[in-house]
C-alpha cells in the first residue's frame, strides 16, 4: 500500500495559467482531497495581487476523512484590463487540524490576451475515463475483486503523438495498464506496447486494471491519472477517479471463564475481541445482570479499546457479589447470570446475539453456622451482665477525662487558664489546683465537691448526665479557670481529685510556656538615594515588625571608620509620632509601614551607612540593627563666584588689551568645600582675595583654577595682550618683529 505523507492532496484546473480577453469571466478551479485521518476545515484563498479581479478570493470547506471536493475561484477581467501576464499564488490553510503541513502555496499564471489574439487551445490532447465517476458518485469496489476503466485519448494536435498513462498515487502492485497493439500504416511502423501512438485527429482506447487487495480498508479514495505526450512533454493532463470501498463489519465476541464459582473473591472473566471488519472499531464494553435486581458490580479493565483492522484485544472482567448478607447458607449456590453490553462509539453496528455468562455463588461453609449459635450465647450472656452493671455493680470512682490549657501559645502579660472534663462527678470529694514556676511551689486552690459544684467555679462549669453511659452518670466540664500566671517562664500544673465513698484520688499534670513579648524588629529599610548634597534631607523607606513593642526608633550615621551616631530618636511610646502620622500607615497584623522620611544627615561629606535601631517597651533585651544602606554626602561643589580685571568679568570679557606699566586689579572669589584655589601664574591662593599687577610684554592669559577633593575643576581665564604705542604701529609692517612674550609684574 503507498504510505501518503501529505495530508491533503491538491489539484489546480488548468494546472499551470488561465488566459482570457478583457470583459471575460475565467474559473480556476481547485480540487481537494482529505487523505489525513481526520476531518479538517480547509481554506482556500488568493494573495493580494488577485483579489481585486475576483469576487469570492476566500472560500472555507469541511472535509471529512478521504472526502473531496471542488472549490471554484472565478476571475472577473475588467474591460480596460492590459494584457499581459500577472502572477499570482493560490494558498490552502488548515491551521486548526493541519498546522504543520499547511499552508501551501501554488503560483499561478494569469494571462490576459489582447482582442485580435484568440486562445488557442485545439491542438492539445484530451481524454476521458469510462465509467466516469465524480465525488458525489463515486465507482464501488469491493476488497479482493478487479476493476477495469477504459481510457479513450485524442490526439488533436497535426503531429503523430505517443500517450502513455501514470498512477501517482496508487502502489504500482495494484494497478495493471494495458496499451494495444497500434499499425501505423501511414509510417510503417508498429507502436510498443507501453504507449499508445496516435496519428493526427484520431483517438484510441487503453485500459485500467485495479487489483483490490482484501484488506483494503473502508473509505474513499482518488487516484489521479495523468497523460503523458511525448510531443509536449510540458504539459501535464490530469483526471481523478474516486472510489468507494464499502464497509464489511464483523466483530467477534467470545467470553473466557477463569473463575466461574466464587465465596468471598470476585468472579474472573476474559472477553476477547476480533475486529474482521475493513475499518477500525472503537467499542465500550460494559456488563449487566439478566435479572431484575443487580445482584454485582462489574469491572471491566480496560472499559474501552480502539481495534485496528485484523486486532484482537483482551478484556479482563471482575464479577463481585454486592451484598454478603444475601449469600446462601445451605445448597449448591446460587446463580448470577449476566450479560455483555457493547457499544460502537461510532455508531456501527455490533453482533446482534448477546454474549452471556454465569457467576456462581457458593454456601456458606458449616462453620459459620456454628458462629451463628455461639453469637445467641453471647447475646443471653451479655444481657446477664447488663443486669449486674444495672443492680449490684458498685459505684465508679470519678476520673479526669481531660486536663488542658484553653490555648496552646501564651505571651506574656496574657492570662493562662485552663480546662478540665471529670466524669461521675456525683462521687467526686475535693479538687485541687497547684502551680510550681521556676521550682517554687505556688499557693494551692482547693475547690470542696461534697455539697456540689463550689459557687466560685458556678460561672466556669457545666454538668451533663452522659449519653454513653446507661446508668445515670454525670459529667463535669469546666473551662477557663484563671490561674494568675502571666508572667514569661515555664509552668507546671497540678490538678489533683479525691472520691467520697473511698480513698481513691487521681491526678494530671501539666506544662505551660508563656514567652516573652517579642522584640520590634526592622524588617527592611531602603532609600530612593545614594547621593545626597550637603544639607540635603535623605528620604527613608521601612517597615517594622511587632510594632506594637516600640517605644523608640533610633535613625544611626557611621562615617567609614569612624563609630556610630544618632541623628535622630522617633518617640512610639504613646502613639505614632505626629511627624510620620502623613508618612506611615496605620499597623497591619502588628506590621507598620513608613515612606519617604526625610532625615537630615551630618554636615561633613563623605560616604557614610544608615541603620534603624529598636527599642522595646518592656523588654530590655536590645534587637539587633538593621542592615546599614550606604549613603554618599556630597559637599558642595566649587564655583567661581566673581572674577574680574579692573572690573570687568571674564565670563562677559575674556580678552583684554593692555599698555606697558599700565596697573591693574585683579578681583576673585570661589566658593565650596575643601578647595584648592590656583592663580596662574601666581601659585596657590586664598579663596577670596585681590590683586595689584602692573602689565609687562610677558603677560599672555591670566587662569583661575578652583578643584576640591573629589576631583571637580572649574576655571576662568583671561587672554591679555599687552603692547606699547610703538609696536601698535609696527604691527602695519610686514617686516615687523614679532613681539616677546609678556606677562604681568606685581606691584607688591
Amino acid at each position: 500500500m503507498n504510505v501518503m505523507t501529505m495530508p491533503l492532496k491538491v489539484m489546480l484546473n488548468p494546472p499551470s495559467s488561465l488566459e482570457g480577453f478583457p470583459g471575460e469571466t475565467v474559473t480556476l478551479h481547485v480540487s481537494l482531497i482529505n487523505q489525513g485521518a481526520e476531518g479538517a476545515v480547509i481554506d482556500v484563498y488568493l494573495d493580494h495581487m488577485a483579489q481585486a479581479w475576483c469576487p469570492s478570493p476566500k472560500q472555507r470547506v469541511a472535509l471529512d476523512p478521504q472526502q473531496g471536493c471542488e472549490v471554484s475561484l472565478p476571475f472577473e477581467l475588467p474591460i480596460d484590463a492590459l494584457p499581459g501576464s500577472y502572477p499570482y499564488t493560490v494558498v490552502v490553510d488548515a491551521p486548526d487540524h493541519y498546522p504543520e503541513e499547511t499552508p501551501l502555496h501554488y503560483p499561478c499564471q494569469l494571462e490576459v490576451r489582447v482582442k485580435e489574439q484568440s486562445v488557442e487551445r485545439l491542438d492539445q490532447p484530451t481524454f476521458a475515463i469510462t465509467p466516469a465517476t465524480s465525488p458525489e458518485q463515486p465507482l464501488l469496489i469491493q476488497p479482493g475483486q478487479h476493476q477495469t476503466l477504459s481510457v479513450q485519448v485524442n490526439n488533436r494536435s497535426r503531429r503523430v503523438d505517443r500517450f502513455r498513462l501514470n498512477c501517482l498515487d496508487l502502489d504500482p502492485e495494484w494497478i495493471t495498464i494495458q496499451y494495444p497493439c497500434t499499425d501505423l500504416s501511414e509510417l510503417g511502423v508498429l507502436s510498443d506496447s507501453d504507449s499508445l501512438e496516435l496519428n493526427p485527429g484520431t483517438q484510441g482506447t487503453l485500459s485500467v486494471e485495479f487489483h483490490y487487495p482484501l484488506d483494503m480498508p473502508a473509505g474513499h479514495y482518488s487516484p489521479t491519472l495523468q497523460i503523458l505526450s511525448d510531443n509536449a512533454p510540458e504539459q501535464v493532463f490530469l483526471d481523478l477517479v474516486y472510489l468507494e470501498v464499502k464497509p464489511a463489519l464483523h466483530l467477534s465476541v467470545t467470553l473466557e471463564t477463569l473463575l466461574g464459582k466464587v465465596s468471598h473473591k470476585p468472579g474472573q472473566y476474559r472477553l476477547k475481541l476480533m475486529n474482521q471488519s475493513n475499518l477500525i472499531r472503537e467499542v465500550v464494553v460494559s456488563a449487566s445482570s439478566r435479572d431484575e435486581t443487580e445482584m454485582c458490580n462489574y469491572t471491566c479493565e480496560p472499559s474501552s479499546v480502539r481495534l485496528l483492522m485484523g486486532e484482537t484485544a483482551a478484556i479482563d472482567l471482575e464479577v463481585q457479589p454486592k451484598r454478603k448478607w444475601q449469600r446462601p447458607l445451605l445448597g449448591r449456590g446460587l446463580e448470577v447470570p449476566f450479560q455483555i453490553d457493547l457499544t460502537d462509539l461510532d455508531g456501527l453496528p455490533l453482533p446482534e446475539q448477546v454474549t452471556k455468562g454465569l457467576l456462581i455463588w457458593k454456601a456458606r461453609p458449616w462453620w459459620q453456622l456454628l458462629l451463628w449459635i455461639l453469637v445467641g450465647v453471647g447475646t443471653l450472656s451479655g444481657l446477664g451482665f447488663f443486669i449486674w452493671l444495672a443492680f449490684f455493680r458498685p459505684a465508679l470512682p470519678p476520673v479526669l477525662t481531660e486536663f488542658k490549657p484553653d490555648s496552646n501559645r501564651y505571651v506574656e502579660g496574657g492570662r493562662v487558664r485552663l480546662n478540665w472534663s471529670v466524669s461521675n462527678v456525683d462521687q467526686l470529694e475535693q479538687l485541687t489546683v497547684t502551680s510550681i514556676k521556676d521550682q517554687i511551689v505556688g499557693k494551692p486552690q482547693v475547690y470542696d465537691f461534697s455539697e456540689g459544684v463550689p459557687t466560685e467555679l458556678s460561672r466556669f462549669c457545666q454538668s451533663r448526665d452522659d449519653s454513653r453511659s446507661a446508668f445515670g452518670h454525670r459529667n463535669l466540664t469546666c473551662t477557663n479557670i484563671d490561674t494568675g500566671a502571666r508572667l514569661a517562664g515555664e509552668y507546671t500544673f497540678n490538678l489533683q481529685i479525691e472520691a467520697k465513698s473511698e480513698k481513691h484520688s487521681s491526678q494530671k499534670e501539666l506544662n505551660v510556656v508563656v514567652q516573652p513579648r517579642p522584640l520590634p524588629l526592622v524588617a527592611g529599610v531602603s532609600s530612593s538615594q545614594s547621593k545626597v548634597e550637603k544639607g540635603q534631607l535623605l528620604p527613608l523607606n521601612w517597615k517594622l515588625k511587632n510594632a506594637s513593642q516600640l517605644s523608640e526608633l533610633q535613625v544611626f550615621s557611621q562615617l567609614k571608620e569612624g563609630k556610630p551616631t544618632l541623628i535622630k530618636t522617633y518617640d512610639f511610646k504613646q502613639q505614632i509620632p505626629p511627624e510620620l502620622t502623613q508618612k506611615c500607615k496605620p499597623p497591619v497584623n502588628e506590621e507598620l509601614m513608613c515612606s519617604n522620611v526625610r532625615v537630615g544627615l551630618p554636615a561633613t561629606p563623605g560616604d557614610y551607612t544608615i541603620s534603624l535601631q529598636t527599642v522595646s517597651k518592656s523588654n530590655q533585651k536590645q534587637a539587633p540593627p538593621s542592615e546599614p544602606i550606604p549613603v554618599e554626602v556630597k559637599g558642595k561643589p566649587p564655583k567661581i563666584s566673581a572674577f574680574t580685571l579692573n572690573g570687568q568679568s571674564a565670563e562677559t570679557t575674556p580678552s583684554v588689551f593692555l599698555k606697558v606699566g599700565q596697573v591693574v586689579k585683579l578681583d576673585w572669589q570661589a566658593e565650596g568645600d575643601d578647595l584648592t584655589v590656583n592663580l596662574e601664574p601666581f601659585g596657590n591662593v586664598s579663596a577670596k582675595d585681590s590683586k595689584i599687577l602692573k602689565a609687562t610684554k610677558e603677560l599672555s592669559q591670566i587662569v583661575l583654577s578652583v578643584s576640591n577633593k573629589q576631583g571637580q575643576v572649574v576655571k576662568l581665564a583671561f587672554l591679555v595682550q599687552v603692547d606699547s604705542p610703538m609696536e601698535r604701529k609696527s604691527q602695519f609692517s610686514p617686516n615687523a618683529p614679532q613681539p616677546a612674550e609678556k606677562r604681568l609684574e606685581p606691584l607688591w
